[in-house]
């Protein structure tokens, strides 16, 4: 049964608040992110995900910038650059997938944007 839009809301408001306390916990113990979570076995990985995620100042006048990476030997038609996925980054950067894109080309990419 898929999940409607208001229980992933609600989903993604409780993970939000999970991390949110452990953060916050994690601060006030004195101990590293990686000890802390060793000791409470959580993913170090998420956690630096989080710290990074709150930490950002939300910026309410982010404008979507289609972008589209196509390598120099791939030539796609204008009617086949419809997105139907966008994934919104900090900084002003929006990425919009088509159906046909590759997976790995979006890793690479994300990736890429992460190290910035």
């Amino acid at each position: 049964m898929p999940m409607t839009r208001q229980s992933r809301q609600k989903r993604q408001s409780r993970v939000k608040r999970h991390w949110e306390a452990h953060l916050t916990a994690q601060k006030q113990s004195g101990l590293s992110r990686a000890e802390y979570c060793r000791q409470h076995q959580l993913s170090y990985d998420a956690s630096t995900y989080w710290q990074r995620k709150l930490s950002r100042p939300i910026n309410k006048e982010t404008t979507l910038v289609p972008v589209a990476f196509t390598p120099k030997t791939m030539k796609i038609p204008v009617s086949a650059v419809e997105a139907t996925l966008k994934v919104i980054l900090p900084d002003k950067i929006a990425i919009e997938v088509s159906d046909n894109f590759s997976q790995a080309t979006l890793t690479r990419l994300l990736a890429t944007l992460e190290k910035r």
